[in-house]
Parts: C-alpha cells; sequence; structure tokens
C-alpha cells in the first residue's frame, strides 16, 4: 500500500470515530498520526468532494461511514471466504460469517452448498437484531461486559429462538448470556421460526475480542444419530478456527521479529 492511501485511511478512519462533537484539525492530526501539510492537504480534498464538513465552530464532521469489517488485521477476508468454502463443502451445508455491528448482527460472508436442501434469507451484507437469543447472539453477546447490555439494550426486547418466540424477562436473559461458555461451540437443535439451525464458534483476536462468529447453518429437520452429526460440526468449525488462530499467531510472530 502506498503512503498516500494509507495516510488517507488514517484520516478517513479518525473522522469516522470522531464524537459527535466532531473534530479539531489538532486532534485529527494527533489522533491520526498523520504530518500536519499532508493532512490538511487531504481533508482540503475531502472537503472538496463534500465527504468532511466544518461546523461553525471550525470543527471538522464525517459525511460518511466508514469502519473495517473485519477488525482483526492478522485474519484476512480471504482466509474467511477460504475457510467457509472448506466449512461449506465438507459438511454440505452453508457456512457463514457474522459480525457484531452495535445492536445488530452483520452477515459478512455466506457459502451456500448446491446440495443442501435450505435457502438461507440472509445474504453478505444483511443485518438482524440481537434481541432473539439463538446460538449466534448469545456467543456474540456474551463476548460483551453484562453491564454494557443492560446499559444499551432494550432489556424487555429479548426472546427465546424457535416458533414460539416466548418473551425472556432480562433475568433470564442475563443468565443464558452469563451461562455461554466463550470458548465451545453453540447451537440450537429445534431451529428458529424458519426452520434453520446454526451451530456457532467464536474468532477473537490477542486480546480476547470478538472478531467474527464462524457458523454452520443447515435445515433443522429429525437426526438418526444426533450426536454423531453434533461432533462432526464441531470437530470442523473448531479445527478451521484452530487453523485461523495458528495463522494469526503466525503472522504476529513474524511481524515482531527482528531485522537479521
Amino acid at each position: 500500500m502506498s503512503e498516500t492511501v494509507s495516510r488517507l485511511i488514517r484520516i478517513l478512519e479518525t473522522c469516522a470515530n470522531a464524537e459527535v462533537g466532531g473534530l479539531t484539525m489538532a486532534e485529527l492530526i494527533e489522533r491520526s498520526d498523520v504530518a500536519s501539510s499532508t493532512a490538511y492537504r487531504l481533508v482540503a480534498e475531502l472537503e472538496e468532494e463534500t465527504l468532511l464538513y466544518r461546523a461553525s465552530d471550525r470543527r471538522l464532521h464525517p459525511n460518511f461511514s466508514f469502519e473495517r469489517r473485519i477488525s482483526d488485521d492478522k485474519v484476512t477476508p480471504e482466509q474467511l471466504f477460504e475457510s467457509c468454502e472448506e466449512i461449506s463443502s465438507g459438511l454440505q451445508c452453508a457456512s457463514e460469517i457474522i459480525l457484531l455491528r452495535g445492536h445488530n448482527l452483520l452477515w459478512h460472508i455466506t457459502d451456500e452448498h448446491p446440495q443442501q436442501p435450505i435457502r438461507l434469507r440472509a445474504y453478505p451484507g444483511y443485518i438482524r437484531g440481537t434481541y432473539e437469543l439463538d446460538s449466534i447472539s448469545r456467543l456474540a453477546l456474551a463476548h460483551l461486559p453484562i453491564g454494557m447490555i443492560a446499559n444499551a439494550w432494550d432489556k424487555s426486547a429479548f426472546f427465546e429462538v424457535g416458533v414460539s418466540a416466548r418473551k425472556l424477562v432480562w433475568e433470564e436473559a442475563q443468565a443464558k448470556l452469563l451461562a455461554t461458555d466463550l470458548d465451545s461451540m453453540q447451537y440450537d437443535m429445534m431451529g428458529n421460526a424458519k426452520g434453520v439451525r446454526r451451530f456457532c464458534v467464536a474468532l477473537t483476536d490477542g486480546e480476547g475480542r470478538l472478531t467474527c462468529l464462524l457458523t454452520v447453518a443447515e435445515a433443522a429437520v429429525p437426526l438418526r444419530d444426533e450426536a454423531a452429526h453434533i461432533a462432526r460440526i464441531e470437530n470442523t468449525l473448531m479445527r478451521i478456527r484452530n487453523n485461523l488462530r495458528d495463522g494469526a499467531t503466525r503472522q504476529t510472530s513474524k511481524m515482531s521479529r527482528p531485522a537479521g
């Protein structure tokens, strides 16, 4: 990547993450770590394109949305695409990469196997709320401090997965989230109201923050050997997740190794 592109990205990310009150030029330069002369030039160009504007107090405000969908720079979208393809082809089912964005789940990647018996409503860019406490919502929200959820979510809006969609009082929802094992596979054998059940594991960065969910989606039909079916999916998802983690560790070691 050229230095110009790298600096522009830092400017855009800094502006996009600014507080509601905007940024002064001094704050933008400090936070983006871009030289003053370059920052002024890039900001002027962004203003010409109406991507940035100044309020009466001269503070800068973004007129755009900009964020990395995969926040862990040790895991590439290409690796995630390949992982989905491997899961889908190995299990003959749909596989997905799902992100937690604010109060919502965002489908980033989907790979549907031609022989799977269902077609999914979810597609790349599809957004769904987290109030239905199915496996993906539970595992995603369990990575957040429970106090944050209590303060920022509508505590009366959670409901169970399935056709009944039974309302959950906050104490029930909280208990489900606190009981979620972050490092194990989560699943709901009964499936959701659309007849789809999901199995998922969490991929996290070096600080334990959620990067994404790796999921398997299939029709919620009766199984001849349920235990063997669950074990097969779990082995596949755990192996893929471990491969991604190992690759991220090798990438970190390579970047931190002193030049010889």
